[in-house]
């Protein structure tokens, strides 16, 4: 079994293949090839080697809690309570490895340019359902390129809990937000859209400008030359605050807009 899963990775290393599917085929692979160690495990109990029928019994056992959650991670993108993952995070140290690869990294910097805090507004962006249609189809694409990190920003259970203590209702799994390859904003009928996706030749109309800091878009328009700073993809699967523990919830995506002013 472990030499058909070496054979796939190394054959698939050929292609660009979405990390997603692989796993998928790995979970498949593992789960079918478990079930020979079930039968050798029942071979070796009716042989009388009760200990080694019952050690393999119980390793089948673990590979198929391993398979269960990887079924639910790969094929529903959620997450279970019995799922000892975070705990071997917390004695591996998988969340500090992440922490300081992500301390290293380069500092995002906004397609549309760096812009003066001081002169930048959130914006309020709504779409209807055609919108909205074409937001979940630019999250199919970022997710199928690699694009979405669905690890909570690498933060334990315990942080998700504090980040929520701070009036927080949710923290999405792409905390703290995914930023959109390509926007622009364009003025239509007196009022504001974004429009995104992969690349321009893709990009689509995903939301309107409802507001602009406290103001209705039209009025802002009035005293403001607006231009867009940031725009970035929230929702989608993540955690809230349940009576004991954290709870799965999913949210509808939606953009999280910044735009820049300059008085008229």
């Amino acid at each position: 079994m472990l030499s058909i899963l070496d054979l796939l990775n190394h054959y698939l290393g050929f292609f660009n293949v979405n990390a997603r599917w692989k796993g998928q085929m790995y979970t498949i692979l593992t789960g079918v090839g478990n079930f020979y160690i079930l039968y050798l495990a029942v071979r070796h109990i009716q042989n009388g080697a009760y200990l080694r029928g019952v050690l393999l019994a119980l390793g089948f056992l673990f590979i198929l809690y391993c398979v269960i959650l990887n079924i639910v991670y790969y094929y529903t993108q959620k997450t279970v309570k019995w799922d000892i993952s975070p705990k071997l995070e917390k004695v591996l140290g998988g969340p500090q490895a992440a922490k300081t690869t992500d301390s290293q990294a380069m500092p995002y910097v906004p397609a549309n340019g760096l812009y003066d805090k001081q002169q930048v507004l959130p914006a309020t962006a709504v779409s209807d359902d055609d919108m909205a249609a074409e937001l979940n189809k630019v999250v199919g694409q970022l997710r199928e390129g690699g694009l979405i990190s669905e690890n909570y920003g690498g933060l334990s259970e315990k942080e998700q809990l504090a980040f929520l203590a701070t009036g927080q209702q949710t923290i999405f799994a792409n905390h703290p937000g995914t930023p959109l390859p390509y926007f622009r904003l364009e003025e239509e009928r007196g009022g504001l859209s974004i429009y995104g996706g992969m690349n321009e030749m893709l990009a689509s109309r995903l939301a309107r400008i409802q507001t602009v800091g406290l103001q209705p878009v039209d009025l802002a328009l009035e005293s403001y030359n607006l231009y867009i700073a940031s725009v970035v993809v929230t929702g989608g699967p993540g955690k809230s605050r349940g009576r004991h523990d954290l709870m799965p919830v999913e949210k509808p995506y939606e953009l999280a807009v910044e735009l820049a002013y300059t008085k008229k």
